[in-house]
């Protein structure tokens, strides 16, 4: 049986608290160890909730300038970093408080907490009102608060320290009292001068990405409104009625599926677009499944493991046989390199690239497609995550839910006919985005080490 991390709690420590739950100090009691100098968070910064605004006009929150102004959430923030979306890279509209600005750390208020620090390259964007802001932390002390508040025994305290709650979560005043060591100044220094560098060359080489999807966006759109002009304008819709040749009808008599069967072949027909299926190798993916021989301590890719930057997460491996997918939703041959995923559940479209030998077996589920390109695997990849394939996508939705499609119409969806000058640049860049990331990614990792021993240090 594991000893408790904490055996013995003295007088003076009760003392200061006016919780004396037992659960609080059996799980976070380890950061009261010894008799380090301590201060509060309220005493070196100021806690400041996020934006509380509505998008529900009726409502007194509301604030129209919700409708354009792009928000950090807590699904942005990760440890020690900001994870963004492409609509956080455009230019700030509003100045208020809740917007973040350098030094300041964010963190999340429903578990798990993350905390994360604002540099000088994060678009100055509000946070809303799940996320706290803490400001005016006296430089270097930034980062260490930060990385406090990304160790479990900190988000243990302050989760148990409110008490029993329907829903936990970190409140602003049990923040602002939160007791911390801070190291000396000499570490803080360092530490701060690591992480800040890091997070922004992090953010400079997505910013590069998200110029690159843009580009490809607008060679796509630009495309398709080429048949958008051509077309008569017409207020006909599917509510109202609407005809369509015969040669529109496939399988299926659904009309949002009739409806994208006559734009795919005017696609084809008028704009010269090709089959997704006539771009791919003759060298098909074996779709047979593992069955009865799932690996004990497999890695599993699931749909979250699949980032918005065309990458994807390294999965974690099941404990147990009881964590693992069902068998006849794996496929049997792991993740090579080169192949593109492509999700099947078409309400929220993903796309990743395997540009690199994977070091570890990973096994996919049902619910992406994998696909290989006969070139370019990674232009292509690029192509489908726009918004022209993402609406195809979404037309071919099945079944009483509306949300996934089956593999068998991902070959029928259109694509332009791309130059083969201009996709080999256009994966010349995503390749060196990836190869970046990863070099970015173990430089984090070991700066994250030297920060774990640092705390262990301080909190001896």
């Amino acid at each position: 049986m594991k000893a408790p991390p904490h055996t013995r709690i003295t007088w003076e420590i009760l003392h200061e608290e006016d919780c004396w739950s037992a659960e609080l100090y059996c799980t976070a009691a380890q950061i009261f160890r010894g008799r380090i100098s301590r201060k509060a968070i309220g005493e070196i910064g100021n806690c400041l909730e996020g934006w509380r605004v509505s998008t529900q006009s009726w409502t007194d929150t509301y604030d129209r300038r919700i409708e354009e102004t792009p928000i950090y959430r807590q699904a942005n923030l990760d440890c020690m970093e900001f994870r963004l979306d492409a609509e956080h890279w455009e230019t700030p509209t509003i100045e208020e408080k809740w917007c973040v600005q350098p030094g300041d750390v964010v963190l999340n208020k429903i578990p798990p907490v993350r905390a994360a620090v604002v540099t000088s390259r994060l678009p100055r964007h509000p946070v809303d009102a799940n996320c706290i802001l803490i400001r005016g932390v006296k430089s270097p002390f930034a980062v260490w608060v930060a990385l406090c508040l990304n160790q479990k025994p900190y988000e243990a305290y302050l989760i148990h320290r409110q008490g029993a709650a329907t829903l936990p979560r970190v409140s602003l005043k049990v923040l602002s009292n939160l007791h911390l060591p801070l190291p000396p100044i000499e570490d803080a220094s360092l530490l701060q001068g690591k992480v800040w560098d890091c997070n922004d060359d992090i953010l400079e080489n997505n910013e590069s990405l998200m110029r690159l999807l843009a580009e490809v966006e607008a060679y796509v759109a630009d495309e398709e409104k080429q048949l958008d002009e051509s077309q008569p304008v017409s207020n006909n819709s599917l509510s109202t009625g609407r005809f369509f040749p015969a040669d529109s009808i496939d399988d299926s008599l659904l009309p949002n599926h009739v409806q994208l069967s006559h734009r795919l072949h005017q696609l084809k027909q008028q704009l010269g677009w090709v089959s997704l299926g006539k771009l791919l190798s003759v060298d098909e993916i074996p779709r047979s499944r593992l069955y009865g021989d799932v690996p004990q301590r497999g890695c599993y890719l699931r749909l979250s493991d699949i980032r918005t930057d065309l990458s994807l997460s390294q999965p974690e491996k099941t404990e147990n046989e009881g964590s693992s997918p069902a068998p006849n939703r794996v496929y049997r041959q792991p993740l090579t390199s080169g192949e593109v995923l492509l999700s099947t559940l078409v309400s929220n479209p993903r796309v990743a690239f395997i540009d690199e030998a994977l070091s570890t077996k990973i096994y996919v589920t049902d619910h992406l497609e994998r696909l290989r390109f006969k070139e370019t695997p990674g232009a292509w990849a690029l192509v489908l995550n726009t918004t022209a394939i993402r609406t195809q996508l979404e037309a071919m939705a099945m079944g009483t839910v509306q949300q996934f499609t089956h593999p068998a119409n991902i070959p029928r969806l259109k694509v332009p006919n791309v130059p083969l000058e201009l996709r080999q640049r256009w994966e010349k860049l995503l390749l060196r985005h990836h190869q970046r990331q990863r070099e970015l990614n173990e430089r984090s990792q070991v700066i994250w080490n030297y920060a774990q021993s640092l705390f262990e240090e301080v909190h001896k």
